[in-house]
This record gives structure tokens, sequence and C-alpha cells, in this order.
């Protein structure tokens, strides 16, 4: 029972941990030698590289792991980024000065999400422990906000050889050709998250991903039990995203007063004050009722511009976070929905590691769009947690999340658990 009491919980803390606490892992044979590069940007915050040393003894192009932003004003903790990898050098344990082993056949996953998404920064987190728990050698992660340049990802993928990508579609019209071109290529295409209505038309043989337009309508029934009536704000973190419209469409399906988009800002995520004055302007000239953002980092700016101003509206957000339990508890928040960003990402490394190990499946999954009766969804059916879920929740839940966030970044949950 406690089980299904906890998942969402669990989430958002793992969330966590794929962000600040995941395992770097790196070849050792032989005596490669690698430096570390770091540069301070003008907004405060340090990204890392890794570089290694050639065979003339020169330093290598900078490889750049997925998470390898350290924010402004951490102290005093230990940080790591994502995987790299690196190559050991010639004439390891097995003594050979050259090595006939075939390299390893190369997958591309190739998304949306920027470098500061938390729900990305999870998301590949979990691809790159799952890829390297299943053993899959070469999956290269991509996060590509503008659409042309995933596309262009898309296509680098398909120059060198990927025998599978996996892909999201914010915008079909910018990705179609793209992944069109990269199913034609051989390629098996699989999709996930923003495009589930659309994958069919590019040849995905299987999408993962969050039913964004029942997760709108679960948004859209809260605030009907809530009893809101007036103007309901759907908040837009990105310029262009089928999903996060898909939620909006939802939400206007089934809540019983007005859904008025506000578009954010493209650095939404990383200006907390443009961020909260859109929020709170769009709160003031629709005189809403009700605020739904939808990506878990903006859940404590939002809460804290409705407080700010003094409005009455309502907030809900689609999107796991670490602070959505504490805020939901709190009164702040009135809901919060599970946006999946370990099932999406266990579901795609598994789908790439069929590819890569079972020459069955492999051949079952190439079937082309023509031959398959379209593609197959696997959508996640949203989960709320609201007050209802937080009174089924063990007594001292909130006391063992926070010995564990504590543990994990202290800095996070100070608003919630005290130092």
């Amino acid at each position: 029972m406690f089980r299904n009491q906890w998942r969402l919980v669990s989430l958002a803390l793992l969330g966590v941990i794929a962000i600040v606490a995941g395992a770097v892992y790196a070849t050792s044979d032989g005596d490669a030698e690698i430096r570390v590069a770091t540069m301070r940007h003008d907004d405060g915050r340090v990204e890392v590289a890794v570089q290694q040393r050639d065979a003339s003894g020169g330093w290598g192009e900078r490889q750049l792991p997925v998470a390898r932003f350290l924010p402004p004003g951490v102290t005093g903790e230990w940080r790591v980024s994502s995987p790299v990898n690196v190559l050991a050098a010639a004439g390891g344990m097995s003594g050979d000065a050259t090595s006939t082993e075939a390299p390893a056949e190369l997958h591309c996953i190739v998304h949306h999400g920027s470098d500061v998404d938390q729900f990305w920064l999870a998301f590949n987190g979990f691809a790159q422990g799952g890829a390297a728990g299943l053993g899959v050698a070469n999956v290269e992660i991509h996060g590509e906000p503008i659409v042309a340049d995933q596309a262009a990802a898309i296509a680098d993928c398909v120059e060198r050889g990927a025998v599978s990508i996996a892909s999201t579609i914010p915008d079909l019209d910018g990705l179609q050709a793209a992944l069109i071109g990269a199913r034609s290529s051989g390629a098996i295409l699989i999709t996930f998250n923003s495009g589930a209505d659309v994958a069919g038309l590019v040849g995905s043989t299987v999408h993962y991903g969050l039913d964004d337009h029942a997760a709108g309508q679960l948004a859209g029934r809260e605030f009907n039990n809530a009893g809101a009536t007036g103007t309901i704000l759907c908040v837009l973190h990105e310029p262009v995203n089928i999903g996060l419209e898909d939620r909006c469409v939802g939400l206007d399906s089934t809540y019983n007063g007005e859904v008025q988009r506000l578009q954010l800002p493209a650095d939404a995520l990383i200006n907390p004050q443009a961020t909260g004055t859109a929020i709170a302007g769009g709160i003031m000239t629709h005189e809403a009722a009700g605020v739904v953002v939808l990506n878990g980092a903006l859940a404590p700016l939002a809460t804290g511009t409705v407080a700010q101003i003094q409005s009455d509206a309502l907030v809900g957000v689609i999107g796991a976070s670490i602070a959505a339990p504490f805020l939901v508890d709190d009164g702040a928040l009135l809901f919060a929905i599970d946006d999946g960003s370990q099932v999406q990402a266990t579901h795609v490394t598994l789908a790439i590691k069929n590819v890569d190990a079972n020459p069955a499946a492999r051949t079952l999954l190439a079937l082309s769009a023509s031959q398959a009766q379209g593609t197959t969804l696997m959508l996640m059916r949203p989960l709320v947690l609201n007050q209802d879920y937080i009174s089924n929740l063990p007594a001292d839940w909130r006391a063992q999340s926070c010995a564990l966030v504590n543990q994990l970044a202290p800095q996070l949950a100070s608003a919630f658990c005290g130092q």
C-alpha cells in the first residue's frame, strides 16, 4: 500500500538524485591521460568539460557532458556531471598495440530539453545510468532547445551511422524531414515525450510519454473540485512544444471556466525575475482564479509570486519536483501531476537495448510505417499529488523526505526542512 503512496514523492527525490548524485562511468584500461576544463559564465554558472591527451601529446577537443553546469552559490559539496566516454590508451590490459575490436554501434537520444531544465537533467541522468546498467556502450544524449539544432543533431547521428535514434517531437514542421530521413536511413526510430499524436507521421515504431492531454484534463478537474470559477492561466515556458499545448487543451476541455495561455520569456527557467513578473502580470490582467505551470521547477516561483502580490489564485503544476509535496502539504500548491522523467528514460533505454542486443527485436522494430498499423503508443496515466494524497501518506513522510533531501541537496530543502 505504502509503495503506491510513496510513488510521486519518490520520483521527486529521484530527480534530485539524478541531478546531484549521478555516477560517472569511465574506462580504466591503459594509461589514458585526461584533464578537466572549467569556465565560469556571466550568470555565475560554472561549466565543466573533459579533455584527453592524444597520441601526439596534444589535448583533444573538449568533451561536454549533458549535465555540465554548476549553479551559482553552491559551495561545500561535491557535484558530478553526467558521463562522458573516455577511450583508454592503446596497449592496455590486453597488451596489444592495436585493437581489432569493432567500435560499438551508435545510438542517439535527441530531445528538446535545455541543460538548465530539472526535468531533462533528471531524464539525462536516468538514461545514462540505464544505458550503462543495461550494457549499451555507445549512447549519446543531445539536448537541443532550438528546433533547427535538434533537426541538425538528428541528421548528424544519421550521417554517423546510428542504428537507433530516439527523439522528442515538440514541433512537427521543424522536425518531420529530419525524422523521416532518419527512418529512411534504416535506423530504428523511437519517439518520446512530446508528439504522441504525430509520431505516426514520421514513422516512429513506438512512442513513450505522459498522456499530456489527460494530464491537462486532470488539472481542470482539480480546479473545479477546489471551487475555482474565474480564468485559469496555462503557463507555457517553451516557445514551441506540442506536448505543452496538449496540456493546455486538456485543461480547457474540463475546466468549468475560461483558460488563457500565458507565454513566458524564452529564458523562463533561468530568469526568475522576468518569469515572476510575467506570471504576476497575467494574474492581475485576467483577474485569474488559478495558475497552472507546466514545469516542476516553476512551482516554487509561481506560489511565491502569488503570495507576493497577495492574490487568492490557486496554483497547480504538471511536473514533479522536490518542492511539490512540501508545497502541497503547506497549502501553497493545489496539486502536482507527475511528468515521468524516470519512466520515460527507462522505456527509451530499454528500447535501445532491444535494438542493440536482440536481432529478432531489431527486425520487428524495423517494420516500416506502411507495414505497421501505426505507431505503438505507450502513455503514462497522469498521477496527481494533492491534499487527499498527502493525507494518505505515512505520518512521518515529511521527516523521512527531509532526511534524504538534506543529505543529497540541502540547499534545495532549506525552505521546507530547516537547516
